[in-house]
């Protein structure tokens, strides 16, 4: 879902540019290498998003495992935080 409303939004702007060429560029051979350099942009930026979308994804999945949070608890002795206000004083606090 996320993928394709990036890849939407990179084929909105990309048809900008290519409408932008089609309208305003009267060489031939110079719109024809414009629009080929339009449409290679439009491949990486697609091919990086998906890459991007796909990483976090599996960061997410696994930093919402028990365990990754069990383990940075002890790891970084997490367990012995003390809060600077207790939870009672800032329900309080807050009213």
């Amino acid at each position: 879902m996320i993928k394709s409303f990036a890849h939407d939004a990179v084929d909105t702007v990309q048809k900008a540019k290519l409408q932008f060429v089609s309208t305003f560029v009267k060489h031939d051979g110079l719109a024809e290498t414009m629009t080929k350099f339009v449409e290679a942009q439009s491949n990486y930026t697609k091919s990086a998003l998906s890459t991007n979308i796909d990483a976090l994804m599996d960061f997410s999945m696994f930093f919402t495992k028990k365990e990754f949070a069990k383990e940075v608890v002890e790891a970084y002795g997490l367990d012995k935080f003390v809060p600077a206000m207790p939870a009672k004083a800032a329900s309080k606090k807050a009213k």
